[in-house]
């Protein structure tokens, strides 16, 4: 990816880490062996395990799967300015990293890999329990079913954070906001790298294929309510909707160019809002 991915990741870290439900990270945390060594899957900079770190507390080392080199490079650095800011001592170098915190030691380190091609390698990772953020929407049914059946046989706890499930209510409404929408879930739905993708209904199809291979799911909202404090995130995300909506829908890119516009000018008087509807399972294996 450019260095406007990390900078979209970046971005939206804020909001991902104030929309996540604690209870369910809490109940997470609560169930894992000490010590314990987790995989991320679609780590991008690390967020995900920068933020559950801390709720998970004990001795820690995580697996950060990414196929995206720039990304993974940037895992280090921005795992260094966290635990700066956060006041613990890190030492960071070759793909891994170590954060002293109290008698504690939380490791992390990056791992190369393309699970659509090698979910295998997945399978062989001497794990106890997987995680993942802002990552189903972009897999396929037919991935996703695998992923879970390596869950089911290897008896390995999910948490999966942030998924999408395809609410994106803007306010004030605009008259082609469906337009727009009809567009944007097209998009969504393209081959991200992993067969057509879930988009919208990812939160849907991963709760019921967990459920379906006999693991206890718990579910809760982590949306995104935006308002006139996320004016960055908001104007980062009009853009977003109206260029993915403009590739897939070319011949309504008149339409689609002015939606952009008037949502802009909304932001820039202060009077734009939107949610975006995600959520957080916990599964447990049966």
């Amino acid at each position: 990816m450019s260095d406007f991915a990390l900078d979209w990741l970046r971005l939206r870290e804020p909001a991902d880490l104030a929309a996540r439900s604690p209870a369910l990270a809490r109940s997470f945390a609560a169930t894992l062996p000490r010590p314990l060594r987790i995989a991320d899957l679609g780590s991008g900079s690390g967020a995900n395990a920068r933020a559950l770190m801390p709720r998970i507390g004990a001795e820690q080392d995580w697996i950060l799967i990414d196929r995206d080199r720039a990304l993974i490079a940037a895992q280090e650095p921005e795992f260094t300015h966290w635990a700066r800011r956060q006041g613990y001592p890190v030492l960071a170098g070759g793909g891994r990293i170590a954060i002293t915190v109290g008698a504690a030691r939380w490791t992390a380190a990056s791992m190369p890999l393309d699970l659509m091609s090698n979910l295998a390698a997945l399978d062989r990772l001497d794990i106890h329990a997987v995680t993942a953020a802002a990552f189903f929407d972009l897999v396929s049914a037919e991935w996703l079913t695998r992923f879970v059946d390596v869950l089911a046989r290897r008896r390995l706890p999910l948490l999966a954070v942030l998924t999408v499930d395809g609410v994106r209510d803007w306010l004030p409404v605009h008259d082609d906001d469906a337009i727009v929408a009809a567009a944007f879930r097209h998009h969504q739905a393209r081959d991200k790298g992993f067969g057509a993708a879930l988009g919208g209904a990812a939160a849907d199809a991963l709760d019921q294929c967990l459920v379906d291979r006999g693991f206890a799911v718990s579910a809760a909202s982590s949306a995104w309510r935006l308002g006139k404090n996320d004016r960055l995130l908001l104007s980062a995300l009009v853009d977003g909707e109206a260029g993915a909506a403009c590739e897939a829908a070319p011949e309504q890119t008149d339409v689609i160019t002015a939606w952009r516009a008037a949502r802009q000018a909304t932001l820039a008087d202060g009077g734009l809002a939107l949610t975006v509807g995600h959520r957080d399972i916990l599964a447990l294996p049966g």
